[in-house]
């Protein structure tokens, strides 16, 4: 796999998942959708590359002193979702048999809309991933302008993080004025995207069953205190971080708490999105600045 961008932002972006089985989920993320093992942790987190990105796998839990009134749990409903991972591919009817071939269960074949081809697919835990290639010439993710800061991906797909919203445009400043990301798209019926150091985030409103997705309803988080998945930032220096992003607006849950192995703490963005801010303290630990995770290192 071609080698992920070092953080100019000094800041990197995961997608953390909760796992009943972390180990079946790992075997998931490797075995069927191709990435590969970056960082593993007996009874702790697993950190998955997949082309420009990481999959950070672990089991739930309570609350915790960084996040006091939150539960971490597999999705209690994995047909009402308010954020996902976004795969978009340069070539939808070879992925899709591949990842068929490997084990993949996708909720249809794909279905060509007005603007691409697309299909979705669960992981063991329940998680919805939706798989997407785009057909129309001018649009957002077509193969001939794939939005990267340096060539085309690696292994022809890109990871992005789904966020449903309420109010797109709000979402769109937080993440731009407050996050530091910048604007990569914006599309019809409000669908905006923000490229932010290694990833994007894709914003829009939710919605009812489709013909892709036949039982599924895309909202803004029914209760923000049980989370299933959120976006893990992983940053270089957590203090500096934490005075930059409360000054632009940023409320965090707790100030940043030190944990065994990083320094952390929870913000929500306008919809109530958990999002974690994390710095590693330990030199042997999995994101320790001095040899940031790229999807080629070995």
């Amino acid at each position: 796999m071609a080698r992920v961008p070092p953080p100019t932002e000094e800041i990197l972006l995961t997608h953390f998942i909760v796992s009943d089985d972390v180990e079946r989920a790992r075997r998931f993320y490797t075995d069927v959708l191709g990435g590969r093992v970056a960082f593993s942790s007996p009874g702790g987190p697993t950190n998955v590359a997949l082309s420009n990105s990481w999959i950070v796998m672990n089991a739930g839990g309570g609350p915790t002193d960084d996040k006091p009134d939150v539960t971490l749990e597999t999705p209690g409903d994995p047909d009402r979702v308010s954020s996902f991972v976004n795969i978009r591919v340069r070539d939808m009817e070879a992925v899709y048999s591949e990842w068929s071939a490997r084990g993949a269960q996708f909720l249809t074949p794909p279905k060509q809309h007005q603007y691409e081809i697309r299909c979705y697919i669960r992981d063991p835990n329940g998680h919805l991933i939706e798989v997407g290639q785009t057909t129309d010439p001018e649009g957002d993710w077509v193969p001939d302008h794939w939005p990267s800061r340096t060539s085309a991906p690696p292994g022809g797909i890109v990871l992005a993080h789904f966020i449903v919203s309420e109010d797109v445009e709000r979402s769109r400043r937080f993440y731009t004025e407050v996050l530091g990301g910048r604007d990569a798209f914006s599309g019809p019926g409000g669908l905006t995207y923000v490229q932010l150091s290694n990833s994007w985030i894709i914003i829009n409103v939710g919605g009812g069953p489709t013909d892709d997705k036949p039982h599924v309803t895309l909202e803004p988080p029914g209760d923000p205190n049980r989370v299933s998945s959120f976006l893990n930032i992983r940053v270089t220096d957590m203090h500096a971080v934490y005075t930059e992003w409360s000054a632009r607006g940023a409320v965090f849950l707790t100030p940043p708490k030190q944990h065994k192995y990083d320094i952390r703490c929870y913000m929500r963005d306008p919809d109530g999105h958990l999002i974690e801010v994390g710095q590693t303290t330990d030199p042997e630990g999995d994101w320790f600045p001095d040899r940031w995770p790229s999807s080629n290192s070995e």
